[in-house]
Formats: C-alpha cells, structure tokens, sequence
C-alpha cells in the first residue's frame, strides 16, 4: 500500500491544503500522513487555533494520521523544520508530496543535490562569515547554481529533497504547482485559492475567511478559539526588558548581537507593533528575529534543534492512522505519544514544549490553563 506524506502547518487548513491531499490520493496514496507544526509555525509565529483543531479539520478532509511536528522544529528555519518533518514522514510513508511555485519537480531535486554538497556548504559559510545575511546568501547560492530564482514553498521543498540525499531515505518526491496567491499575499481574492495569510488576517478582522475553506474544516474552525498574539504584546515587552543579554547567549537564532537588539527594542517601545518596527533592518528577515524571541522565551539552544525528537505526539487519525500507528510501535522506531501528559518530562523538547504551551494557552482570546493544553486528546475518526 501507497503511503504518501506532507510536512505542513495547515494554519489554517484552506481549499489549496485540500486540493494537495486530493492530489496525494489521485497518485495513488491508499493513506496520508500528514506532520503539521504544533502550536507555534515555520516563521516564529503562534498559530492561529490550537493543533488539536487544526488536527480535526485535517482527517476530516482526507488525512489518515496527523503527527505533531514537534517544537522547536515546527518554528525553526527551513533546514531543521524540513529535516524533521521528514525524517518523521520516513517511518511511515514511502512518498513525500509538497506544494510548490516552480511546480517542477526535477528542477527541486536538482536544487536538492546541489544544496547537499559539501562545497555549497561551504560557500554559503564564507558568505555569511562575510556579512552577508543568511537567507540571501542561500537564495543567491541557489539561484546561482540552478540558474532559477526559488520562491518559499519552492525552497522547503527543496529543503525536503536535501534532506533524504543526506540521511539516504529511500522516499519519492512530487510536487503540485501552487495556484492563485502568493504564500504571504494578505488580499482575498473571489475564484481564487487564497494564502494562509490572507485567510488568518481576515479571520482575526473579524472578515469572512471560511468560504476559502473546505466545508469540513470550516465548520470546525467557525467556533474555534482563536489565538490573538498582541495580548502578549506587555508581558513580551516585560520579559525582555528585565532580561539580562547574558541570558541569551546559547540561544539558536539570537547570534550576532540579535539578543542585544531585541532588549533594547523592548525598552524603547510602547507595544508590540512599535517593538517590531524597531527590530525591523535589512540584514535579518521578519521571521528569523520573530523565531529569535521565541526562542529566547522558551530557551531554545542550537543544540536542540541539532537533535532527532524525543517523541510526537498523536493529533488525529482515522482508522487507516491508526493501524500505521500500531504498526510503528511494533517496530520500536519512533516514540508516539498518545496523550500530553504521558510525554517523557526529563527532556529538553518537553521543557522548551511546555514553555511555548504556556505562552500558547495565554495568547488564546480566552486565555486558558497551561493544564487544560495537557488534558486534550487526539481526534479520532
């Protein structure tokens, strides 16, 4: 049996997300497994409604199994985030199929095999040694050895492909043209497949997103408890303000006086929008200091996102999950966790987990218990 899989955030879950699974079971997937970022995604932002509903609307509209792409990886850079959605995908699923602009699939690989050898590395070392920031001196790399200009979607790709040459995972790989916007397009446009983006702005403006969504899904986000991140904006501004730059200095991402930065920002803002304003310079992306503050507030260390997770956790499933799921136990390969509470707490992945959970629950319009995140359960079909 066909078992395809699909590293994605699903945040929310939109008719194009749909149209990928479709996509997976026209090639012949018999099950999909899908590996979807937790409560925190890929840019180091929260999510925008808990994994657990995002899970839900995921088997409703075709998944079979829904792992937890576990934090930090679910908010680290392309390299860790691809490589462990992956290396999860690899216990039980023999194709990988992802959404991309380039839409072509050779030319991914081609990309993939290039980024995976040792003098790329290097190069893109010398170039950021140099001052060059990290993201433009990867895109320029690539585009320079492929003689194409990758977008996103087209580098986690990508990123997914390097990551099966380097651990020799025996895995195929397709690929599906994104339509309509583009991933950070804020615009909602009638007849077309929106992005994430616009569909998340829209909803929190109080606008109609769920008609950019498959019905399943839309019924289960309609009465959703949504996330509202600047609520957060004063304790956030508080943590760094009496923070000491000492604090930070194993923190992944927060390198290169990034620490230093983000505490002075914090004592000459008034709130969050002013204290990203201030954050904001040419060198760094949006999403690499947002992944910095995150991680300062949870403690992630580089050697941390180094690591293979300790476990993940069970989100969803129907009965075709399920046997994949007993099936895996069997074979001793990966740690499932089935409920919160019964993940191993001697771990850093479960001490970092707890503290995002923590923020999670308060960022929440109606804010709840860090207990109440440990007593959910998977949905079951």
């Amino acid at each position: 049996m066909s078992t395809f899989g699909i590293v994605c955030e699903f945040n929310p879950l939109h008719n194009g997300h749909k149209r990928l699974i479709d996509e997976a079971k026209r090639l012949g997937a018999e099950r999909v497994v899908c590996v979807m970022s937790g409560n925190a995604v890929q840019r180091g932002e929260l999510a925008i409604t808990d994994k657990y509903t995002r899970a839900k609307a995921a088997v409703l509209c075709g998944a079979d199994l829904v792992l937890e792409l576990p934090y930090p990886w679910c908010a680290a850079s392309a390299e860790y985030f691809s490589a462990c959605g992956v290396e999860v995908l690899s216990y039980f699923c023999d194709s990988v199929i992802f959404g991309s602009e380039c839409g072509d699939i050779e030319l991914l690989k081609k990309a993939g095999s290039v980024a995976a050898k040792e003098e790329f590395k290097n190069s893109f070392i010398a170039r950021t040694e140099q001052g060059e920031g990290a993201a433009s001196a990867y895109f320029s790399l690539l585009e320079e050895e492929t003689g194409v200009k990758l977008s996103s979607n087209d580098l986690l790709g990508m990123e997914y492909i390097r990551t099966a040459i380097e651990k020799k995972l025996d895995i195929k790989f397709y690929t599906l043209k994104r339509e309509g916007a583009g991933y950070n397009d804020e615009l909602l446009s009638v007849g077309q497949y929106p992005s994430a983006t616009a569909i998340r702005r829209a909803w929190r403006e109080g606008r109609d997103a769920f008609a950019y969504m498959p019905t399943e899904a839309a019924e289960v986000f309609l009465n959703s408890e949504r996330s509202a991140p600047e609520e957060l904006s004063k304790a956030m501004l508080m943590y760094f303000r009496l923070a000491d730059p000492k604090d930070f200095e194993d923190v992944a991402e927060a390198e290169g006086g990034i620490a230093n930065r983000i505490i002075n920002a914090s004592k000459e803002a008034r709130n969050g929008e002013e204290f990203f304003e201030l954050l904001r310079t040419k060198r760094y992306t949006d999403a690499k200091l947002r992944r910095a503050i995150l991680f300062c507030m949870t403690g992630v260390t580089q050697g941390l996102l180094k690591q293979r997770p300790a476990y993940v956790t069970l989100l969803g499933a129907s009965d075709k999950g399920r046997e994949l799921i007993a099936k895996a136990r069997k074979s001793d390969t990966i740690n499932i966790v089935t409920k919160p509470a019964d993940a191993p707490k001697d771990t850093e992945q479960f001490e970092t987990g707890e503290k995002l959970e923590a923020i999670f629950t308060l960022s929440l319009k109606n804010s709840a218990s860090l207990g109440e995140s440990y007593r959910k359960n998977a949905f079951i079909k």
